[in-house]
């Protein structure tokens, strides 16, 4: 099967270190194992030096006036006094794509486009319909309602109108969640034509299982018990919180450390809590790290904590978590969303009700000081990871729905064509 798979977000390099750009060159490298032929339409390439991918590659900007026209909008006063810059530059991007796509999708012919949601992201459907190819849209979050408030996301109304249109528009949806199908459901999406997949991980990087041993003679870790967060510190991630539980920890225990692996914005307010706890001396800031070293980060820590303050509505499907489980590590998670279905308590992971800081600190000091239960935990995860949420797994899943849809739409076409 040839696949094009359009990513139009400006946002996303395609070589970054965000988990939105390891989701997609981890995708289309199990798509190309599995002996399709995939190429990538994508607007960004970012500077991920060590990145690479397996399919290959149209990095589509706008050519000559249009690119003059694309970086004025960045320059112009009234777009800047009106935070603009990004809602028009995404919208003109996707001009650029139905016209230079056009000739790319009509020089490859593929069986199928598989797009990458994103916010005013209607060239891909609009390419679709008029080359007659189904088209598979992948939902990994409900833009508008998550981008809410942002100071940069101004067309709001427009963005919002369009949402709709644009899920509703798509042969089949892929959401990376329960909660995601539910809500374009609600958007007019047949639920027979709504699938949730989620997330997965990289079997080239977890099939060797680590030590870790070069990451702990790194910080000095010695014999001391190591409790490890990997992410980008966003509010939701709650490390203000794993702070306070792991402050409990540590006024008993000071052979604990925390490692906090990534960076983000709020750094800089957890760093100053951390001063505030008294808690300099125990916890680790790496700063971001290349993904390819993940593995040995994680399995340099004892127990792993995918921690979420976060009541209701829970969409995501966290690689985090996907990704200690794969190594093998106990994990401490919130009871919430998709963590609920990957984790059974106490046999694949241990669950804590989310944002009780207090339960959050019971169950690291379960896992921590109950060597037995936390091996058998690591293994029982790991085999579970391995066996169903691999990209691998997830591109199966995809590509068999992918061969229902291009029978279904050339049944179609046949029908239609008889009728005539």
């Amino acid at each position: 099967m040839k696949i094009g798979f359009l990513c139009s977000d400006i946002d996303i390099p395609l070589f970054g270190d965000e988990g939105c750009s390891i989701h997609v060159r981890d995708f289309t490298d199990a798509l190309v194992d599995l002996g399709h032929d995939v190429f990538i339409v994508c607007p960004s390439l970012g500077d991920g030096a060590s990145a690479q991918i397996k399919s290959r590659l149209y990095h589509l900007e706008p050519r000559g006036l249009d690119a003059l026209g694309w970086s004025l909008i960045e320059e112009e006063p009234v777009i800047q006094k009106q935070q603009l810059e990004r809602d028009l530059r995404s919208v003109a991007y996707n001009f650029c794509l139905q016209s230079e796509g056009a000739s790319i999708i009509a020089r490859e012919k593929p069986d199928l486009l598989y797009e990458r949601y994103s916010l005013f992201g209607w060239g891909g459907i609009e390419l679709a319909r008029r080359h007659g190819i189904p088209l598979m849209l992948e939902v990994n979050d409900p833009l508008c309602r998550e981008q809410d408030g942002y100071e940069k996301f101004t067309l709001t109304a427009t963005a919002s109108r369009m949402e709709s249109v644009i899920i509703r528009g798509a042969d089949a949806v892929i959401a990376i969640s329960t909660w995601i199908k539910d809500w374009a459901v609600s958007l007019g999406v047949n639920g027979q034509d709504a699938h949730v997949i989620p997330n997965g991980v990289s079997t080239k990087l977890f099939a060797e299982k680590k030590t870790g041993e070069t990451v702990r003679q790194r910080y000095n870790l010695g014999n001391q018990r190591l409790i490890g967060f990997v992410g980008s510190f966003q509010p939701w991630h709650d490390v203000q919180g794993l702070l306070r539980a792991f402050s409990r920890l540590y006024a008993a225990d000071h052979n604990l450390r925390l490692m906090l692996v990534g960076d983000g914005e709020p750094r800089e307010t957890l760093e100053e809590s951390t001063r505030q706890l008294g808690l300099e001396s125990a916890v680790i800031f790496t700063g971001n790290i290349p993904h390819d070293s993940v593995p040995d980060y994680i399995a340099a820590m004892d127990v792993a904590v995918a921690p979420y303050n976060w009541s209701e509505d829970f969409y995501g499907s966290p690689l985090k978590l996907f990704e200690y489980m794969a190594a093998g590590k106990p994990t401490v998670a919130a009871a919430i969303g998709q963590i609920e279905e990957v984790i059974e308590h106490g046999k694949t992971g241990w669950l804590y009700p989310s944002g009780d800081h207090e339960q959050l600190a019971e169950g690291l000091a379960s896992l921590l000081y109950s060597p037995e239960l936390s091996s058998a935990m690591g293994i029982a995860a790991r085999e579970k990871i391995l066996t169903d949420y691999t990209w691998k797994a997830i591109a199966t899943r995809i590509s068999d729905l992918a061969n229902v849809l291009i029978e279904e739409k050339a049944g179609a076409e046949m029908n239609l064509a008889q009728r005539r």
